[in-house]
């Protein structure tokens, strides 16, 4: 039988002092093993941040099959990554066999196999050669705040701008994913494929955006909110994955952690009318309309066909006092998304905002 994955994060072993005093007699049986090593690009040394993943191999003949998911760590200044107290991985029997992998963009992966059967320490050297060419930056586009990608063939490019899947059977699961999920508007159906096409490619982080996508059109904003999180984690510099993320908590109120993301994701991709518009809308959230109106301006400057913040500014206007303001953004709304889901509400806005001034 298959043993269960494991996900482990680096940082917590150990972090129990507790639970560590309480295994040491069990321990001292067991040699501590860890796995240390470098990361170059090129021949240098990798900058710090470089995700590094290690799986534990259960078959040397089977090694893309039979697998399993430990550890993630990241490299440190000098491009360094330690992988400590390998004995602690559950059931340490025919744990000895590692391989460890390293993915950059602009950059071939690298891995190598460790085997500590013989010995409780491995040393590792991971060369990542440079990408002579990188697939160009792919757009996307919005009229109701949901990001998706524009003019591309499923599967085409990484909504990221990134490189595609490196395995073809990934690619192949994500081009299902993505036609269940923008052609036939099935997100629930293209959840299996997302998840099949993560689990052959780990690393590729628009995958878990385009996973995030499928779970907030299923309004299951805490499955939303860790598939961006995955996206971040094993690429730091993806901003739709932090856009995601903050969306998902604005969707769950939890307005000022959203702020924190989005203003991350802005950062990352100054020129995102969907960044500035969630950002604004957590702002708003936190009765500081003075400080969401610029984001708001800023998201209908950069996409004037971007329906939702034409409503958000009406509002905004509203509290400003400044009425005229507040019913062209509401007509602007009903003008771009005449069947759109607020169309109710702000008919109502606009008819009480003609009383106030025929008055």
């Amino acid at each position: 039988m298959r043993k269960p994955r494991i996900w482990l994060w680096i940082l917590c072993l150990g972090a129990n002092a507790g639970l560590a005093a309480a295994q040491a007699n069990a321990m001292q049986a067991i040699p501590v093993r860890e796995i240390v090593g470098e990361v170059r690009l090129a021949g240098r040394l990798a900058p710090k941040g470089v995700p590094v993943l290690l799986r534990v191999v259960f078959n040397r003949d089977l090694i893309e099959a039979d697998q399993q998911e430990a550890i993630r760590t990241l490299t440190d200044a000098s491009g360094k990554f330690a992988f400590h107290h390998l004995e602690a991985l559950g059931e340490n029997e025919g744990k000895e066999l590692y391989q460890v992998s390293a993915t950059y963009d602009g950059y071939l992966g690298g891995q190598q196999l460790m085997d500590l059967t013989e010995s409780a320490r491995g040393e590792v050297k991971l060369e990542l050669p440079r990408i002579a060419r990188t697939l160009p930056a792919g757009g996307s586009s919005s009229s109701a705040g949901k990001t998706t990608p524009a003019g591309n063939k499923a599967g085409a490019s990484a909504p990221n701008g990134t490189r595609l899947p490196r395995d073809p059977q990934a690619q192949a699961a994500l081009d299902r994913a993505q036609e269940l999920l923008f052609r036939k508007k099935d997100p629930e159906a293209s959840i299996p494929e997302f998840k099949k096409a993560m689990k052959l490619d780990p690393w590729y982080g628009p995958g878990y955006v385009l996973m995030g996508l499928a779970y907030m059109q299923m309004k299951n904003w805490d499955s939303a909110r860790l598939a961006f999180e995955e996206a971040t984690k094993v690429e730091p510099g993806n901003a739709q994955g932090y856009l995601g993320i903050g969306s998902a908590l604005n969707e769950q109120r939890e307005f000022g952690s959203a702020q924190n993301a989005l203003e991350h994701s802005l950062e990352l991709k100054p020129d995102s009318a969907e960044a500035h518009y969630e950002l604004a809308r957590a702002m708003y959230a936190q009765s500081n309309w003075k400080a969401a109106l610029p984001h708001a301006q800023k998201a209908v400057e950069i996409n004037p066909e971007y329906a939702g913040p034409h409503v958000l500014l009406g509002n905004i206007y509203v509290q400003a006092e400044n009425p005229e303001g507040a019913l062209a953004e509401f007509r602007t709304y009903l003008r771009l998304e005449p069947e759109g889901s607020m169309v109710p509400e702000v008919k109502d806005m606009i008819a009480q905002l003609e009383r106030i001034l025929a008055e």
